[in-house]
């Protein structure tokens, strides 16, 4: 019998230990945790938690959407017209129609200071501001990728760390 009790609890350790969560976006693991800078810091924004959550479910509604032209189903979206779209449907805020036009509304924001609900640029292109995406914290960021929809990516990621162009603060 006791045998019996043992086998159980083991079983159901490995059961449990299973049914840890798995992050549905993550970066490429630990090392590039490492690689943050030290000097990143992050300012908590002026926000409620009420506006947190409703910033956060609007940002949610958007997970998985498809880029434009992506879908045959579903009306796709593109970068600017999401950020566009979910500052619209936030704060009732009407940003420019293209990721160059959004670049020069707000607040610069140097890369360690960023926070929550911050837009941020990149030059994917090498040349010109042609992508942006929305801040989420602990180096994340909610953008439309033109190869997956919408989702989140690590700032650190080689690929955006190399066409970081800036961050711009529309939310205060």
């Amino acid at each position: 019998m006791r045998i019996l009790l043992v086998i159980m609890v083991w079983c159901s350790a490995i059961v449990i230990a299973g049914c840890t969560g798995y992050p549905r976006f993550r970066s490429d693991g630990p090392a590039e945790a490492s690689s943050r800078p030290a000097s990143a810091q992050q300012e908590e924004a002026s926000f409620t938690t009420s506006e947190y959550v409703r910033l956060g479910l609007i940002l949610q509604s958007y997970l998985g959407k498809p880029y434009a032209g992506h879908s045959a189903y579903e009306p796709g979206i593109d970068c600017s017209l999401f950020t566009r779209e979910v500052f619209k449907t936030f704060g009732k805020m009407q940003l420019p129609r293209t990721a160059a036009e959004q670049f020069r509304n707000g607040h610069p924001v140097g890369r360690n200071e960023l926070r929550y609900g911050d837009l941020v640029f990149f030059k994917t292109d090498g040349a010109s501001i042609s992508h942006v995406g929305v801040f989420l914290g602990y180096d994340n960021f909610i953008h439309a990728s033109s190869s997956r929809g919408v989702i989140i990516s690590g700032i650190d990621e080689s690929y955006w760390a190399r066409s970081y162009a800036g961050a711009r603060r529309v939310l205060e």
